[in-house]
């Protein structure tokens, strides 16, 4: 088994990272927020459910218009 890059994805301004498993994680900055969820949905709806986080994307990886 190879090493596998993680995926992520922002939803309102948390940061949702699949790790092995698959797993995924909520992160506001470098910490994380709530238990682990076993699918992405679930993930998004608690980042959803939360208040408004900061946006710590760097400014190249925003939309492209």
């Amino acid at each position: 088994m190879g090493w596998k890059t993680p995926k992520f994805e922002y939803v309102n301004g948390y940061k949702i990272v699949e790790i092995d498993g698959p797993t995924f994680q909520v992160y506001e900055g470098s910490n994380q927020v709530g238990d682990d969820f076993p699918y992405s949905g679930e993930a998004a709806a608690f980042a959803n459910s939360l208040s408004k986080g900061g946006d710590t994307r760097p400014a190249n990886l925003g939309p492209r218009f």
